[in-house]
């Protein structure tokens, strides 16, 4: 099967990707923490409709973002110039490409996050990361007001729907998940002791006993202001605004009940 421009790798296995999980990881941590606290990137308000200009012929050319999202962001219009077999393949991704007209649907609700996912990629997606030779920054920053000109308004007061029951998944993968890609042990320690750290760096050390508000202690169900497995489930899913905490985009569902069942074993052990 040829790979088409929006097809990259998205699914992998094994304990061998535990240390690029928890590297990218600390990436999106210290990056994350800073998104969740809500600067935006900078952009001139008096040049937002030529930037959404601009941004639209990024959109619709190089940087290839309608070959999945469609034409001006309607799903239903593909490039007149892709192939069958690359409308197939599209039609065929798991999960399917995101409706950008559709407000209500959205995960990523600051222009940071868009940046950041635009650039760097979607995990368990075919939105795959870009380097600045294909799309500059410049060039990303004129998309945002283009999105912006093309998002519909929210059509429901939460745009978040609440997760379907049962919460709680499969605690042995949550535990990998915790200790690899969700990368909670960075800040919440190895079997949630707060005391015990993974490798990390000194400086990203010092970050972590700099926060603000110190990462929960998850075995003390006295410390956790989430007291339902939907109080974590949301948590883990919409974040914790104030707090290093943030929006964990990267995981699926099905991955965060996974975590919301060990986290319920932590519980049961205590300290």
């Amino acid at each position: 099967m040829p790979i088409f421009p929006c097809q990259r790798p998205i699914r992998s296995s094994g304990t061998g990707t535990a240390l690029g999980g928890i590297v990218c990881l600390t990436a999106w941590l210290v990056a994350g923490s800073h998104l969740w606290a809500g600067s935006p990137p900078q952009t001139n308000p008096h040049n937002r409709q030529a930037d959404a200009e601009q941004g639209r012929a990024i959109f619709n050319g190089k940087g290839l973002c309608s070959t999945c999202h469609g034409v001006d962001g309607h799903r239903d219009q593909f490039p007149p110039e892709l192939s069958s077999h690359i409308r197939e393949n599209i039609q065929r991704l798991s999960p399917a490409p995101t409706d950008l007209r559709r407000a209500d649907t959205l995960t990523l609700t600051t222009d940071k996050q868009r940046f950041e996912a635009i650039r760097h990629g979607h995990l368990r997606t075919a939105m795959y990361p870009l380097s600045k030779g294909a799309l500059s920054d410049e060039d990303i920053l004129a998309l945002l007001p283009y999105l912006a000109s093309i998002r519909g308004p929210f059509t429901r007061a939460d745009p978040t729907p609440a997760p379907a029951t049962p919460l709680r998944g499969d605690a042995a993968q949550g535990r990998q998940l915790f200790h690899e890609l969700g990368g909670c042990a960075i800040c919440h320690g190895i079997e949630g002791h707060l005391d015990r750290r993974p490798s990390i760096s000194k400086d990203l050390a010092q970050r972590l006993d700099a926060l603000p508000a110190p990462p929960a202690n998850l075995r003390d169900p006295a410390a956790l202001k989430s007291q339902t497995d939907e109080d974590r489930f949301l948590s883990i899913k919409r974040g914790h605004p104030g707090t290093a905490m943030y929006p964990k985009t990267l995981l699926r569902d099905d991955d965060i009940r996974d975590l919301v069942a060990y986290l319920a074993t932590l519980l049961e052990r205590g300290r």
